[in-house]
């Protein structure tokens, strides 16, 4: 066999081979993922609170393991969902609320645009009479044009689509409601798991790495430096940039309602979407703060305009300085691979997969750069 034959079947085994690992990655999560999630959740979870177990068991002397296991279970779960409970009761509150006040400024849209009439003329008033003169009935023309035509059933919206909204509404919480049993069954056979993971740990690791060929032996305690050293040092670096973010559009918020020029009641809601947003690469707050900003700018209220900017720097300046420390040496996945994996993620796996593809490609990067596999040559190679 020549060289170049030689080549090309290495080329083609290692073809099908990813084809293969991919085609299993996607069998897994669209079908197995949530019917596994209880036990792949439950020992991830048990893999985090090792190590205080560690120093538990250490100053017990190993006398009281079982024990240790249970509380801190318990304890993970008393600080984790209690916070999360008031946080979810909040935030859905603020959506209804939300909700209500997106319906009535459509209600009032013809004073909407009433409004936005004289903020437009109001804008053109410096120019010749006669381009003035013009324009303005362009504009007026338009905006009549738009209220006289603003008809809910031109939109599609008449009574039958409102009982058919209704309908599937109902058919839709029925769905829920249907679903609660099977979620609670789910949740507390994810806590039993995660208490006899917790405290069979080092003997189900033990276990595992037994059935595993010689040369992967060490497999599993890479992974896990991958997960510790990288992935989740990654997610809690941006969960706090998050938060950062969050405090800091809270703070913005609140102080242009108290100096009179934002009336809004909805800027906790509002700060926690435009703090995911600020994740997204390529995306950023600017996605959305400027463009609310060159509304509320032709809306005529100036002085929202430029707190709106104002609060848009002050996030970008701190984010350029706090990413780098907090974050450190990234995974260097670039953002347009990053909102590649978001797309396909939402086609292929809905919402989650929004999250579960960029790990995932991530996770395959620091394999590939600890040289465990080669999927691909970097630059520097």
């Amino acid at each position: 066999m020549t060289p170049k034959t030689e080549k090309r079947r290495a080329f083609l085994i290692n073809l099908t081979f990813i084809a293969a690992v991919l085609g299993l990655l996607y069998i897994f999560f669209k079908y197995l993922f949530w019917l596994t999630s209880p036990f792949l959740l439950s020992f991830f979870f048990a893999v985090i609170i090792q190590k205080p177990l560690r120093w538990l068991d250490k100053k017990t002397k190993n006398k009281c393991h079982t024990l240790w296991s249970i509380l801190l279970v318990f304890l993970s779960i008393s600080i984790v969902l209690v916070p999360l409970i008031f946080l979810l009761s909040k935030f859905i509150s603020q959506i209804v609320n939300f909700i209500n006040y997106l319906i009535e400024q459509l209600s009032d849209f013809p004073q909407f645009m009433a409004n936005l009439q004289a903020e437009l003329l109001k804008l053109i008033s410096f120019l010749p009479d006669s381009v003035y003169d013009s324009l303005s009935e362009s504009i007026i023309n338009t905006i009549s044009g738009l209220v006289n035509d603003f008809d809910l059933s031109k939109i599609g919206i008449n009574a039958g689509t409102v009982t058919s909204t209704i309908s599937s509404g109902v058919s839709g919480v029925y769905s829920v409601v249907k679903n609660v049993p099977s979620a609670i069954i789910a949740i507390v056979i994810g806590i039993v798991a995660w208490i006899f993971f917790t405290k069979d740990y080092n003997r189900i690791v033990k276990f595992i790495r037994l059935q595993l060929p010689d040369g992967k032996k060490n497999l599993l305690v890479e992974i896990k430096q991958v997960f510790s050293k990288t992935i989740l040092k990654m997610i809690r670096a941006y969960a706090l940039i998050m938060f950062i973010t969050f405090c800091e559009l809270s703070i913005g918020f609140t102080v242009l309602n108290l100096i009179g020029v934002m009336n809004n009641s909805y800027i906790y809601i509002i700060a926690i979407v435009i703090a995911v947003f600020d994740i997204l690469p390529i995306a950023g707050s600017g996605g959305i703060l400027l463009p609310w900003a060159l509304i509320s700018l032709i809306s005529g209220n100036v002085g929202q305009a430029i707190g709106l900017i104002v609060i848009y720097a002050v996030i970008s300046v701190i984010r350029q300085y706090i990413e780098p420390k907090i974050v450190g040496n990234s995974l260097g996945v670039n953002p347009i691979i990053t909102l590649a994996g978001l797309y396909f993620g939402l086609k292929l796996f809905g919402f989650m997969g929004m999250f579960i593809v960029p790990i995932s490609v991530m996770t395959l990067k620091a394999f590939n750069d600890t040289g465990r596999i080669k999927l691909w040559k970097n630059l520097e190679d």
